[in-house]
């Protein structure tokens, strides 16, 4: 027994020599860009990634002087600066890139939003929030529009499809199989001869787009559409006094009835040769049920359904996904021009950039980007010349390097081309990107109790995009109290009764 003890470590340590040698020539002779199989890629550490020891001291450093630069006059000189003074400033400085930022020229349309807002009891303040895949089933935008219909008075869930990519949370929507979504960007559908998509980027129909300009009669489609109370929304939401519909109608009459809880509010012909027009129904209590019902030789182009009040803010959730942002200019401008005309917005947000970063190879590619999206904020900004505009940059998105999951090469290339394109041209711009965190943060929001962020290392998880819609509205809200009440503190949003109050450190 005795032997065996004095024997048994020897093995041990001839074994763990062994396999670390086994190791060592997997490890040279492992390709660098791992193995492929199938859809698959089996990767293996390479000894510098196994044995190195991680540093961020170079980075740090370099980050601290970038910032000392901005901060200080060049003839000062930063070793007799105090150290409470550069951390003073450094503090000072994150928390500004964390605000919404925005130039001179961009106060007047904010300062006319601040004031509509204080007079929505009276009149309707309208905010069309665009954006990518990220806002989708009207994550984000829906807590910004519960914190101002609660805060100065509004109803409903505003603008969307008869078809959603994802559904939403705030709309309840049923609908008859014939109808068929078309979208004005991504993969198109060949049929589509025109660009008339409307505010929305795509419009719905019940019948296909017509080959020919002659349609017969002998027949007839019918189409139906109906709208419930939202099961799980916030209440305000749930409540709406005002049904609109956006719409143009070609090549023959479409006959329409609106029901309201088994009464008809409203019938009528949509004429044909109707370049645009928004049909409308009013309620005393909000239905239980609205039902929209369409027939006719052909059907008519729905650009959208909005349930709203007669006042108040109302919120528009409007997901693209997959857009890149720069598919305003590509649309009909005379369809917009009424559209926007018809809808006022007094806000409009645009929350892109995500879609581009896997692609843009270099400086290049993000000035290029930053040149289209300033011509796509112009060309809003004509259409709308009352509105303000605030730009989101995108958050932190990961790509794995080895064993690890690292911010995208020119991720901060492209938050800085839409910061240029913003504020340049009189917008407000809010980088999502350092409020996560900065570079490299996308992990820690994966890895949260209880995760904020998806596997994907891209999108937010439902609470992640709640976090981030609170920082948000709260960044707003301040700005707006500031506005109002230079001198009064401005109190935040909680996520959650039990939740730590979002603070603006």
């Amino acid at each position: 027994m005795n032997e065996e003890k004095q024997i048994k470590p020897f093995f041990t340590l001839l074994i763990t020599v062994v396999v670390m040698i086994l190791l060592a020539g997997i490890m040279a002779i492992f390709p660098k860009d791992g193995i492929q199989v199938g859809s698959a890629t089996i990767d293996f550490p390479t000894f510098n990634e196994f044995f190195a020891q991680k540093s961020t001291t170079a980075d740090s450093l370099a980050d601290i002087q970038k910032d000392l630069s901005e901060l200080f006059d060049s003839t000062v000189v930063v070793s007799e600066i105090d150290s409470t003074l550069i951390r003073h400033r450094l503090d000072s400085l994150s928390k500004y890139r964390k605000s919404i930022q925005l130039a001179d020229n961009a106060k007047p349309a904010l300062h006319r939003f601040f004031d509509a807002l204080d007079n929505a009891k009276n009149k309707k303040v309208r905010i069309m929030h665009y954006g990518d895949s990220q806002i989708e089933a009207d994550r984000i935008t829906s807590v910004l529009r519960n914190e101002l219909q609660t805060k100065f008075g509004g109803y409903g869930s505003g603008l969307f499809d008869v078809i959603q990519v994802a559904p939403k949370m705030s709309v309840n929507i049923e609908f008859s199989e014939n109808w068929k979504r078309f979208p004005g960007f991504g993969r198109k559908d060949s049929t589509v001869t025109h660009n008339k998509y409307g505010p929305l980027m795509a419009f719905s129909r019940y019948t296909d787009i017509p080959s020919s300009i002659v349609i017969p009669d002998s027949v007839q489609h019918n189409a139906w559409i109906t709208l419930k109370k939202p099961r799980a929304s916030y209440s305000k939401t749930k409540t709406y006094h005002l049904l609109k519909i956006l719409l143009s109608n070609s090549y023959k009459p479409v006959h329409y009835d609106i029901v309201a809880d088994g009464t008809i509010l409203k019938s009528g012909t949509i004429s044909a040769n109707t370049p645009f027009q928004v049909l409308t129904a009013n309620f005393a209590n909000t239905p239980e049920e609205i039902s929209i019902m369409f027939s006719g030789a052909d059907s008519p182009d729905i650009y959208g359904i909005s349930l709203e009040g007669n006042n108040g803010v109302v919120v528009d959730n409007i997901p693209l996904r997959g857009s890149s942002g720069t598919i305003f200019t590509k649309q009909n401008k005379t369809l917009l021009s009424n559209s926007f005309a018809n809808l006022s917005p007094n806000l409009i947000i645009m929350e892109f950039g995500g879609n581009v970063v896997p692609y843009v190879k270099d400086e290049k590619g993000c000035e290029d980007f930053g040149r289209w999206f300033k011509s796509q904020i112009y060309f809003m900004k004509k259409l709308n010349p009352n509105a303000a505009f605030i730009v989101i940059g995108p958050g932190d998105m990961s790509i794995k390097e080895g064993t690890e999951f690292v911010t995208y090469p020119h991720l901060e290339g492209v938050r800085d081309a839409l910061k240029e394109a913003a504020i340049s041209s009189g917008c407000m711009f809010w980088d999502m990107y350092e409020v996560m965190g900065g570079k490299n943060s996308m992990p820690t929001w994966v890895n949260a109790e209880p995760s904020l962020a998806a596997s994907d290392y891209i999108h937010f998880s439902p609470k992640g995009a709640k976090k981030i819609a609170v920082e948000f509205t709260n960044k707003l809200l301040k700005m707006y109290e500031e506005y109002k009440n230079p001198t009064k503190s401005t109190e935040v949003i909680q996520e959650t009764k039990d939740s730590t109050t979002v603070n603006e450190n």
